[in-house]
C-alpha cells in the first residue's frame, strides 16, 4: 500500500448475509405484530414500511411484493408448527395428555401462527401461492400426532381426536378475533384433554 492512499475496508459476504437475513426476519416479525395488534387489513405495504422503518425498495429486494412478503409470513409460521408438532408426535418422547394438549395449543396459538392464519382466512388467491410443499409437511406433521393417540382405540377415534386436538386451539384463535371479553383457554385445554383421556 502506498502512503496517502486509503482503501476501504471490505466486509465479508457472510456479513452482508447475515443482515439481509436479520432484515427479512425483522420485516416478517413486523408483520406479524402489525396483524395480531391492528388486523390484516391494516397490513399495508406502506404500512409496515412504516412500522419497520424500512423503504419499499427493501421490501422488494427480499419479497418481490407485499404477497410475496405475506406468503413469507405464512411459509414461517408453518415451518415453525410443523417443527413443533414434530417434537410433539416423536413416540420415544413421553408427554402426558394435558401435556400434549398445552403443547399442541402453543404452537398453533403463538402470534406467527396466528398471523399466517388470519392471512390465509382474508387472502384466497395466496392460499394458492403457497406451495404445496408447505402444505404436505405440515399434513405429515398432523398424521404423525394422530397416531400417537391410536393407542388402545380405533382408527377413527384416534382421526377424530386427533382433529379436535389441533382444530380447538385453532377455532379459540378465530373466536379470540372477535370476542370482547377473554376466553378461559386453560378450561378448554382441560376438556379436551379429559375427553382424550377417555376415548383413548
Amino acid at each position: 500500500m502506498t502512503a496517502g492512499r486509503r482503501t476501504s475496508p471490505r466486509r465479508p459476504a457472510a456479513g452482508r448475509q447475515q443482515r439481509g437475513d436479520r432484515t427479512r426476519e425483522l420485516l416478517i416479525d413486523e408483520t406479524v405484530r402489525c396483524i395480531r395488534e391492528e388486523g390484516y387489513s391494516a397490513a399495508s405495504a406502506r404500512h409496515i414500511i412504516e412500522r419497520a422503518g424500512v423503504s419499499w425498495g427493501v421490501i422488494q429486494h427480499h419479497f418481490g411484493d407485499r404477497d410475496g412478503l405475506l406468503t413469507a409470513v405464512i411459509e414461517d409460521a408453518v415451518d415453525r408448527l410443523v417443527e413443533s408438532l414434530e417434537v410433539l408426535a416423536d413416540p420415544d418422547r413421553p408427554i402426558g395428555t394435558e401435556e400434549l394438549v398445552r403443547a399442541t395449543w402453543e404452537a398453533f396459538a403463538n402470534p406467527k401462527a396466528m398471523a399466517g392464519l388470519e392471512i390465509l382466512i382474508a387472502t384466497k388467491e395466496l392460499r394458492g401461492a403457497l406451495g404445496g410443499e408447505h402444505m404436505e409437511r405440515l399434513g405429515a406433521a398432523l398424521a404423525a400426532l394422530i397416531a400417537r393417540l391410536n393407542t388402545g382405540t380405533s382408527r377413527e377415534h384416534a382421526v377424530a381426536l386427533g382433529m379436535l386436538l389441533w382444530t380447538t386451539p385453532v377455532a379459540m384463535m378465530l373466536a379470540e378475533m372477535f370476542a370482547t371479553p377473554p376466553l378461559t383457554v386453560n378450561d378448554a385445554q382441560q376438556a379436551v384433554a379429559k375427553l382424550i383421556d377417555e376415548y383413548r
